[in-house]
């Protein structure tokens, strides 16, 4: 809590350009604490996003963790003597964590102005296992599931978030609101990205037993398209002014380049090109770079990207 502290006092806030501290509210209940104050203190954090809700502000709360919580309300069962469930969990365990998310929501208040309250929770389950019954439990009421790798944290990627098992059952819900706000193919380029990696995580397994020479220039530029996607789309800088924030357009205009890359690509491959001639060239690293050198406010100049990918292939393959 001290590092969390020290941090956030140093850390500026973009819109009103004051201390983060200025609008966060911290509740500390470490594990040395009294067991019904760890209990509380979800209650006591989601009770407070309200109250701002209801003055008309959009609160974020991240609980961290619901596990600890969790566990918290098993001493308390236990002590109580009642009957225990899974794991040793209080059998209303499901209950408690779905009326915790129903708290959050949209609402108008009753002077006419609106607020909300996202919750964010986290689960930390012993030995990484998502079988354990909060995290089971959670995943039920949530929709959404981020999952953080150990081995990206290690490998320095950041946001650490596997994107094989992380999901959200939201994109159906809200592909209307892409459609008509962002573009008609956005579902179509995001779905195609994803495709994609869960394609060059099979190829990876092929590759760890007998190397990646044996491949076909066709399995060689997936891997590198989606070498490009992990480094130059999931990838984020958050100490980098560009690179900190992006809106859903530049996400977009990112998606549609890489994914225009792998369509010119496919052509010369299927012409019995070597990829070889296509990697020296240095577009993979130039594309790679772009999240850090398009502002949110400058989208356009993405336009300048697609250009130089057809022009430069053009002169050297004539691939149009």
């Amino acid at each position: 809590m001290i590092q969390v502290l020290q941090e956030f006092s140093e850390l500026t806030d973009p819109k009103t350009g004051n201390p983060m501290t200025d609008r966060t509210i911290l509740i500390a209940n470490t594990s040395n604490m009294p067991v019904a104050a760890r209990e509380a203190s979800i209650y006591t954090g989601v009770t407070l996003a309200e109250y701002y809700r209801d003055m008309g502000y959009h609160t974020a709360m991240m609980a961290d963790s619901s596990s600890r919580w969790a566990e918290a309300l098993r001493e308390i069962s236990g002590r109580l003597e009642e009957m225990p469930a899974d794991e040793g969990f209080p059998a209303y365990l499901p209950s408690r964590l779905s009326e915790f998310y129903e708290r959050a929501g949209y609402m108008k208040t009753l002077s006419g102005s609106e607020g909300s309250v996202t919750l964010i929770g986290a689960v930390s389950p012993q030995g990484s296992d998502f079988s354990e019954p909060v995290t089971q439990n959670t995943k039920r009421f949530t929709r959404c599931f981020w999952a953080l790798d150990k081995a990206l944290a290690y490998a320095r990627h950041y946001p650490s978030i596997n994107w094989l098992t992380s999901y959200s059952e939201y994109i159906n819900d809200l592909n209307d609101w892409y459609a008509e706000n962002i573009a008609e193919d956005f579902k179509t380029c995001r779905d195609e990205i994803s495709a994609i990696l869960q394609e060059e995580a099979s190829l990876m397994e092929i590759v760890k037993l007998i190397g990646s020479d044996v491949l076909p220039d066709s399995q060689k530029l997936v891997i590198e398209i989606a070498r490009v996607i992990r480094l130059g789309f999931l990838q984020q800088d958050a100490l980098n002014p560009v690179d900190t924030y992006a809106t859903i357009e530049k996400q977009y205009k990112m998606m549609k380049i890489i994914l225009h890359l792998y369509h010119k690509c496919k052509k010369i491959v299927a012409k019995q090109i070597p990829l070889s001639q296509v990697l020296a060239l240095g577009i993979f690293d130039n594309i790679i770079r772009m999240k850090t050198t398009v502002t949110n406010d400058n989208i356009e100049e993405y336009d300048k990207y697609t250009a130089e990918i057809d022009g430069i292939l053009e002169k050297k393959f004539h691939i149009l």
